[in-house]
């Protein structure tokens, strides 16, 4: 079992995270910064969806998976 000392920073960069990212696309498609009617504006929104899954997916290897692969310690 992993303890929460692990687990509540990632819900907590990537939780809040998200949120501040869902506000600042939705004031830029409010605001007119972002037309999503574009093509180059849709593709920066899917880059920027893109690297935070993959900043996730990254933290959460490091977090559940990498630490306990590999079997046994060094001598």
């Amino acid at each position: 079992m992993l303890e929460l000392s692990r687990v509540l920073p990632i819900f907590c960069q990537f939780g809040v995270g998200a949120v501040l990212g869902l506000i600042g696309i939705r004031a830029g498609v409010a605001g007119g910064y972002l037309n999503l009617q574009l093509s180059h504006h849709r593709q920066m929104v899917w880059v920027l969806i893109g690297g935070y899954a993959a900043l996730l997916a990254l933290s959460c290897a490091f977090t559940f998976w990498l630490p306990f692969a590999g079997g046994e310690a060094a001598p």
